[in-house]
């Protein structure tokens, strides 16, 4: 049987990516060429905790996508993109249909930990291969003082949302969404 989606979910989900297209614009530090710290990630953890894996996955795609058509800061990489639909689903596994317990921060724990090794090898493995480093390993060193901020970055806001994302889930799913 086909399950449908709601109205109420499909706006929900498009206020959520205009969100994450907004943070993406501006919430965006930028230390130098190499390094950027965005903070887009905050409304694809309440996605994903709130819907689910491919929902959150969704999002940060099209914000992705619509972020480079919007303030285009090089070329649209295909591949970023499929990296940010990985980074949605990551939220979606390991915080949708989840209760607040005592787990939550070792989840968020290992949630950041599997996101800092997608960032620092998959996305430099990328960003060598259509020549923005000249090597894996350039990109590597370059791009970890960035990763490790954006680790500690994500762990501080999830741990502080914690609360926060769970009233929002009890609010959200009230209903069927």
């Amino acid at each position: 049987m086909k399950k449908r989606i709601s109205t109420r979910k499909l706006c929900l989900l498009a206020v959520f990516t205009a969100i994450t297209v907004i943070l993406g614009i501006y919430a965006t530090f930028r230390i130098g060429n190499q390094i950027k710290i965005p903070l887009k990630f905050i409304t694809v953890f309440m996605t994903g905790a709130i819907f689910g894996a491919i929902p959150a996955g969704v999002v940060a795609a099209l914000a992705d996508i619509l972020n480079a058509v919007l303030v285009p800061v090089g070329p649209w990489l295909p591949q970023i993109t499929a990296v940010e639909f990985l980074y949605g689903i990551i939220y979606g596994v390991f915080f949708w249909k989840v209760a607040d317990n005592k787990f939550y921060y070792l989840r968020t724990l290992l949630c950041c930990l599997i996101q800092f090794g997608v960032s620092i090898t998959l996305m430099s493995k990328i960003l060598t291969d259509v020549g923005y480093f000249s090597s894996f390993y350039t990109a590597l060193i370059i791009r970890m003082p960035a990763a490790i901020v954006t680790f500690l970055m994500h762990m501080a806001v999830l741990c502080v949302l914690r609360k926060i994302i769970f009233r929002m889930k009890n609010y959200f799913t009230k209903e069927e969404i």
